[in-house]
């Protein structure tokens, strides 16, 4: 109560000069209405209305004062989905976006892990007890909140929990114009930074700026293309249809809004790859990401948005540039960056530097379904190290254990025919390639389930034609691509093969010592042509050893 009466100042607790009385939520609730930057962070304003649903949000544990103590090891925390106090459907979007942007924000800092939002994203709308959440997450703190939107006013009232003391460090109400939502963004970060006593570095300060740079229209369109709420009514394609008209409105208010342009690129990635408006898409997606490095080189979000693609499409080297960068502007904290470097080096043929940085991504998130995800990204690597059984074991435990979370996407399910493929399992290969077909809308993945199906079947008509879609579409993912010269294989086309294998090294696929003694296109390893392939695979893998392994050995605790 006193905090909601009263400012804390260097003399003392001195009475809040209340001056306008609001209504809200069907009650008339006095309001202090200054301008935001006029009152301090560590401000308490416990509004009648909204103290009484934070008590009954969050229970009645005594609240303690905001001190953590910092130590060496570095701090686990996780940032719960907000939750909506009215539930109103217009303004559910906030509850992830909200708490993304902020988990994205604190990823700059290097003594503190973030648990990432696809690890928290399914305690969205729940009433989970919080120490189970903590045990799952292997967190020792929590920060959840409940925000509510009335007219353009925002309200956010978050608080700290310390689940090893089992109490709550601190809670803070803001209330600020909708208009100048960053705002909240940048002084929940703060908050979290002082409550820990972490001294920033200028390098730091810098990167947690807020966006208030950004046209707020702009930025309510990313927020509500990035949310993960979808509309009932619409089809998964659909949906990310909606999202990519959402996000195309805010570049087209803020051009210079680089967040939002990698966003924009992920959606018009998934639509071409999915076959909607093909070359549309694929052309935006281009766009895209280009101008968002350009613009956020430094952003987290955009450098893990964009890393993948620079890959697939080519050009290994610039994403591998990107995700060094992002890891040490974060410390090395961040999970995800690590994952994504790690699919990427298995495009660059360092197989075992791949699996090594996925296991250490694991270090810095081992919950259930990151550690199942990176565990069947490592699987892959097994099948280009020849070790089928270690990968179809590792395949099939982490998708079983994937299903208690989510449905496998169509590259799970298919990555787990493939060890049976190389062991001429094919009735095993084909119940994992039928599951893919017939649980998957048309696209890409589903294609290819399709042709390796028709083909181990012997049927090489259908086969056929399943390529000649694939061909339709115009893969531009290398590592894709090079599936394309296992089918022509299987044709009998030698030209075809050696034809989309350039292609595929080319495109960013150099994983040579693969290549060179895949079993599967052992049929074309003797002529002249596949050897030249094979040694322009080696020497760009070459190239990009000297160029970066001694730095990702370095990060990652190997031996040079």
């Amino acid at each position: 109560i006193l905090s909601w009466v009263f400012d804390k100042t260097p003399q003392g607790f001195v009475k809040t000069d209340f001056k306008d009385i609001e209504e809200m939520g069907g009650m008339k609730v006095k309001v202090d209405n200054r301008p935001f930057y006029k009152r301090k962070r560590n401000i308490f304003l416990l509004f009648g209305v909204i103290g009484g649903v934070m008590i009954g949000l969050f229970g009645g544990n005594r609240i303690s004062n905001p001190i953590i103590t910092n130590n060496k090891d570095l701090t686990k925390l996780a940032i719960l989905p907000f939750t909506n106090i009215r539930q109103d459907k217009e303004n559910d979007f906030l509850g992830f976006a909200l708490s993304d942007e902020i988990i994205n924000q604190l990823g700059y800092l290097k003594s503190i892990v973030v648990r990432p939002s696809g690890s928290v994203r399914k305690y969205q709308g729940t009433d989970e007890d919080l120490n189970q959440v903590g045990s799952d997450l292997d967190v020792e703190l929590i920060l959840t909140g409940s925000y509510l939107r009335e007219g353009d006013q925002l309200r956010l009232s978050t608080e700290l929990i310390d689940l090893n003391k089992n109490e709550r460090l601190w809670n803070k109400t803001v209330q600020v114009s909708y208009d100048n939502v960053f705002k909240i963004q940048k002084d929940i970060s703060d908050d979290i930074v002082d409550g820990l006593k972490y001294e920033l570095e200028p390098e730091e300060i810098n990167l947690l700026e807020s966006k208030d740079d950004v046209d707020p229209v702009a930025y309510d369109y990313y927020l509500r293309s990035k949310s993960s709420e979808r509309i009932e009514e619409l089809t998964f394609l659909q949906n990310v249809e909606y999202k990519f008209d959402l996000i195309d409105k805010a570049i087209k208010i803020d051009p210079n809004f680089g967040d939002a342009w990698s966003l924009r690129g992920r959606h018009a990635n998934v639509l071409s790859r999915s076959g909607v408006e093909l070359s549309k898409y694929k052309k935006i997606a281009a766009e895209s990401y280009s101008k968002s490095i350009k613009l956020s080189p430094n952003s987290l979000s955009t450098i893990m948005r964009s890393s993948g693609y620079f890959a697939e499409s080519g050009d290994v080297e610039k994403s591998t540039e990107m995700l060094l960068n992002g890891m040490n502007k974060s410390g090395g904290s961040v999970a995800g960056l690590y994952s994504s470097m790690g699919y990427i080096l298995r495009y660059a043929g360092l197989m075992n530097e791949s699996i090594a940085v996925y296991e250490k991504s694991l270090d810095l998130d081992k919950t259930d379904l990151t550690e199942q995800t990176r565990l069947v990204q490592m699987g892959k690597s097994y099948i280009y190290q020849k070790k089928y059984s270690d990968a179809k074991d590792i395949f099939n435990a982490a998708i079983k254990r994937i299903n208690n979370h989510r449905k496998p996407i169509p590259d799970e399910k298919f990555y787990q025919a493939m060890p049976y493929i190389y062991l001429k399992q094919n009735d095993k290969a084909a119940i994992y390639l039928n599951d893919v077909i017939d649980n998957n809308d048309m696209g890409t993945w589903v294609l290819i389930s399709q042709a390796y199906l028709s083909l181990i079947n012997g049927d090489l008509k259908k086969g056929m034609e399943h390529i000649n879609n694939l061909e339709k579409i115009g893969i531009t993912d290398s590592e894709m691509k090079y599936r394309l010269a296992h089918f022509y294989i299987m044709l009998n086309d030698e030209t075809k093969a050696l034809k989309a294998l350039d292609e595929s090294v080319d495109g960013g696929f150099f994983c040579y010592s693969y290549i060179e003694s895949d079993p599967l296109t052992n049929p074309i390893h003797n002529h002249p042509k596949f050897k030249q392939i094979v040694e322009k695979a080696k020497l760009r893998h070459e190239l990009y050893v000297k160029r970066f392994g001694a730095e990702i050995k370095s990060l990652i605790g190997m031996a040079s």
